[in-house]
């Protein structure tokens, strides 16, 4: 099972996931805004949202 980090804040959204061969894509299924884009890496279980900033690591800009 793989694990895609949505956000807490969408947590009761109804999405809509689009699978391609090296990326997913979730969008919000009723305004159609993209809610989150990760990479397919099948040896890890949790994708992280490669449209956000990785919080608390060095560089990061929160």
């Amino acid at each position: 099972m793989h694990h895609l980090g949505v956000g807490f804040r969408h947590r009761s959204a109804p999405v809509l996931i689009l699978i391609d061969a090296a990326e997913v894509t979730v969008t919000h299924r009723t305004t159609g805004e993209i809610l989150s884009k990760h990479t397919i890496n099948p040896d890890r279980a949790y994708w992280r949202n490669n449209q956000r900033e990785p919080g608390r690591w060095p560089g990061s800009q929160q």
